[in-house]
């Protein structure tokens, strides 16, 4: 057998990283980097997410609304800044309740305008502004109640006509009283559902 000429062994090449940093000094540097240019993407973006209001108890502030949530919950720019508005004195339906949370919905997007006026009450369980919505001097929480779109909250501190304006509203078989089989109280609902 013929001898076989030795191999040439050659140093094994370690893999390496797509971004590789041999200077520890420039580490940081790319992490502020980094960091720096994510700040900017979220802040580019517009978009925002709904905290808690810092206004005054009693006052009035105009606002611009952004998006429905629900019968009862919108979100909207008060004051320079972005708020998820609980509407005071007031229960709607909720989602789930097919189809009386839609409608409930539908009913708020049609009542209330792109800009209106609340008059702020404070915060609720969740953080949610409490107010009172008006377009121009109509009070859009009653008018909710009135057509037969929403409960008058059943709470020691709601107003006497809300009560008054749901009890006309089931006797003139308004909005979704109209139905053979009205909603649950959402209260209730949420007790067997959530």
């Amino acid at each position: 057998m013929p001898e076989q000429a030795p191999r040439t062994v050659y140093p094994q090449r370690r893999p390496t990283a797509l971004f590789t940093i041999r200077n520890p000094r420039h580490d940081k540097y790319t992490i502020w980097l980094a960091s720096g240019l994510a700040l900017f993407a979220f802040s580019a973006s517009g978009e925002t997410t709904p905290h808690e209001f810092h206004g005054e108890k009693g006052q009035t502030y105009r606002c611009e609304r952004h998006k429905i949530s629900d019968g009862d919950t919108v979100v909207a720019t008060c004051d320079r800044q972005k708020i998820h508005i609980r509407l005071a004195g007031i229960d709607a339906p909720e989602m789930g309740q097919t189809p009386y949370g839609e409608q409930s919905r539908a009913a708020l997007a049609q009542r209330l305008p792109a800009h209106f006026d609340m008059h702020y009450l404070g915060q609720d369980y969740y953080h949610r502004s409490l107010g009172i919505l008006y377009d121009i001097n109509r009070d859009v929480n009653l008018t909710m109640i009135a057509d037969g779109y929403a409960f008058a909250y059943a709470g020691k501190d709601t107003p006497p006509a809300y009560r008054a304006a749901e009890k006309q509203a089931r006797a003139y078989r308004k909005g979704f009283w109209a139905a053979y089989k009205p909603p649950d109280n959402p209260k209730t609902w949420r007790r067997h559902h959530l």
